[in-house]
Order: structure tokens, then C-alpha cells, then sequence
């Protein structure tokens, strides 16, 4: 048999390296990847160390497939704004759902070893940030333009949903502030809403599916933050 025909090892798998890669994120952003050891990132991924270097040759292919991840959030964003184009409302859900995970997972502690150590790939991530906000700008002023969104400047409804996120998913912010994860999650659902959508139109957006994601995404990444 010729040797390209030969079956790919299954530690040559890149979803399956995207997987245990994916075991990373919340310790990443915990601690940054400063100083994350192999060890650590064994541990994280339930693995041996000998059986880690069969599914990565180095530290820093797992980093570059972290960031790759993170990247891949932006363009799951950039496909939901396109398929729910005939319905801003559904844009609107979808756009709120993907940015809270996108906050989730980033730190500054993260961002600042990024910069420091790999710039390279920080430069992907801000690259991925500025599509996603000429996406989300596009959408918010076809919303504008089409009488369903109230008109406002949407480089500033883009800024504050950066800074408003990224609060969101900040334990001692919530803390200071006697906020549980869930209910400020509810509250700046709703405050997005009636910022975007009229008045007369917010009473007939239907809330019952986005409510039931919102309460797994409270489930979920209040666990995150323990």
C-alpha cells in the first residue's frame, strides 16, 4: 500500500486536538499562558505527558490553536448575522449570544501574554475583532435603514458592547457590585433590547428560546468563573 494511503493516526486529528485545546480556555483566561507549564496543560487535558507530545510537537502549536479557537468564535458571529438576515430580531439574539461567549473567553490576563510573548497571533485576534465589528456595524445599520432598530451611532453601540461585555464576565466586578452572573446576564439582555428596538416593538419580540440559551449560558459560564 502506498504510504499516503495509509490512515491518518488519530493523534493527527484536528478536531480532535481542537477538543483538548478547548479544555484550555477557561484556565487560560484565568491565568494567562505565561506561565503554563506542559504539566499544566496535561493536567487540563486529561492526559499523560508522553501521550500530549503525540497530539502536539509544542507548547506553541497549542497556543496558535487556541487563539484559532478564539478566532473562530468571530466567524461563527460573522455566519449568524448573515444567516439571520431576513430577521433583525433573530441577528439581534444571535449577535448578543456570540459576543457574551467571545467575552468568556478572553482576559486580560490572556491578552497581555499574547502581546507580550506571541504578537504574532495577538494580531490575528485584533484582525478577527475588526471584521466581527464591520459585520456587527453593517448589521446594526441595516437595522437603522429599515426602520426596526432605533437610529443610533453603531460605532458606539459597538464600543459599548465591548466594554459592557467584557463587566459581564468579570467576577469581582459582579461581586462588588452584589450581582449574580445570571441576573446581570437577564438585566443587560433587556437593556440591549430596549435600546435597539422601539418601544411598540419590543412587547412582540418573542423571548422564549433566547431565555432558554440565556439560561444555559448563565449555567455554564457561572460555573466557568468558580
Amino acid at each position: 500500500m502506498n504510504s499516503s494511503d495509509a490512515p491518518t493516526s488519530r493523534y493527527d486529528s484536528l478536531e480532535t486536538k481542537k477538543k483538548l485545546v478547548a479544555k484550555l480556555l477557561i484556565p487560560i483566561k484565568k491565568n494567562g499562558i505565561s506561565h503554563l507549564r506542559t504539566d499544566d496543560i496535561a493536567r487540563h487535558m486529561d492526559l499523560s505527558k508522553a501521550t500530549l507530545y503525540k497530539y502536539f510537537s509544542s507548547k506553541d502549536e497549542i497556543i496558535e490553536l487556541v487563539v484559532e479557537l478564539y478566532v473562530m468564535y468571530f466567524v461563527e458571529m460573522n455566519e449568524a448575522l448573515e444567516e439571520a438576515a431576513d430577521s433583525y430580531v433573530r441577528g439581534f439574539q444571535m449577535a448578543f449570544e456570540k459576543m457574551v461567549l467571545h467575552a468568556n473567553y478572553g482576559s486580560e490576563a490572556f491578552w497581555t501574554d499574547l502581546r507580550e510573548l506571541y504578537p504574532e497571533l495577538m494580531q490575528r485576534v485584533h484582525d478577527g475583532i475588526a471584521v466581527r465589528n464591520r459585520r456587527l456595524r453593517a448589521f446594526y445599520q441595516r437595522g437603522m435603514e429599515a426602520g426596526v432598530f432605533v437610529s443610533l451611532n453603531p460605532d458606539l453601540l459597538i464600543l459599548q458592547d465591548e466594554l459592557l461585555f467584557g463587566k459581564l464576565v468579570d467576577p469581582q466586578f459582579l461581586m462588588a457590585r452584589n450581582l449574580t452572573f445570571r441576573d446581570a446576564l437577564f438585566d443587560t439582555y433587556e437593556m440591549r433590547k430596549r435600546l435597539l428596538f422601539p418601544s411598540e416593538r419590543c412587547g412582540g419580540i418573542a423571548d422564549d428560546e433566547m431565555k432558554e440559551k440565556l439560561e444555559y449560558l448563565a449555567l455554564k459560564i457561572a460555573r466557568s468563573m468558580m
